[in-house]
């Protein structure tokens, strides 16, 4: 794999992940275009290929190794990227409008973030997949324990049931045939994984270990074919809702208005 902690691979940047998304992406935390993601970083970045309790100790040494650059720096020569800021007039007018990109950026401009969130999930397109994941697991972590986001996360979990349509196009570099394929095969057990991601990352803030450790119950299947990985995959939704319910249920939070019209 290539470097692990540049922009395109970051939580903060949720339209590309590594090959795949948009031409340009943008910054949560820093509000920029991003031109160069492959080559960027900050000393904030997020990896999406990991839970985040899983690369913590990555993530402090890579902030340590880049705390004196304040904004978004080449990772090698650590200077500063020329600050870029999206204009929606600039991208029609170049002939770069990138619909994907333009719903990040008003996500970050809106106030109710859960709403919006909510409506990305539930999408056969990668991209989409990729930036729903991204936001929910950058969004329950800002909520911490201060709010049971158990909704979210059952709208992502139906997700895994859902069939993900990759299309050559939503890679951002020019490919061949040949290498799509290999490509499509690597990218759609990705998207799939990184939903698991975000159930994992729910459990470990709600602690809960069945959620947190539920990728074991994958077992072998990630070095399989995607055709017997998605059959693992869809086994696992029903396994992961039941925890999530049950999880909930303890806490008095599942649908805790609903339970109050009962018992009146």
């Amino acid at each position: 794999m290539k470097n692990p902690y540049t922009c395109d691979n970051c939580l903060f940047n949720p339209s590309q992940y590594q090959e795949m998304g948009t031409k340009f992406g943008y910054c949560l935390k820093h509000d920029r275009l991003l031109k160069n993601t492959s080559h960027t970083t900050c000393h904030y970045c997020r990896r999406k290929d990991l839970p985040f309790f899983v690369a913590e100790d990555g993530h402090s040494e890579h902030a340590k190794e880049f705390q004196r650059s304040d904004g978004i720096v080449f990772y090698h020569s650590k200077h500063e990227e020329e600050p870029k800021y999206y204009s929606e007039r600039h991208a029609w007018l170049t002939n770069s409008y990138d619909p994907h990109l333009h719903e990040v950026v008003i996500y970050h401009r809106m106030g109710k973030k859960w709403a919006y969130i909510q409506a990305f999930l539930s999408s056969r397109n990668p991209i989409k997949s990729i930036i729903s994941s991204s936001l929910v697991r950058r969004y329950i972590h800002q909520c911490g324990t201060s709010s049971d986001n158990y909704r979210l996360l059952l709208s992502l979990t139906s997700d895994l049931l859902e069939s993900i349509d990759i299309r050559i196009d939503d890679f951002r570099f020019e490919i061949s045939n040949e290498e799509f394929s290999a490509l499509k095969e690597n990218y759609l057990k990705d998207i799939a994984l990184l939903k698991v991601y975000a159930i994992q990352e729910y459990g470990a803030i709600m602690d809960n270990e069945d959620l947190m450790w539920v990728s074991d119950e994958l077992n072998g299947s990630l070095l399989s074919s995607w055709k017997e990985f998605s059959v693992d995959i869809k086994a696992l939704a029903p396994i992961v809702t039941s925890y999530i319910i049950a999880s909930a249920q303890r806490r008095g939070s599942f649908f805790p208005e609903q339970n109050a019209e009962a018992g009146a």
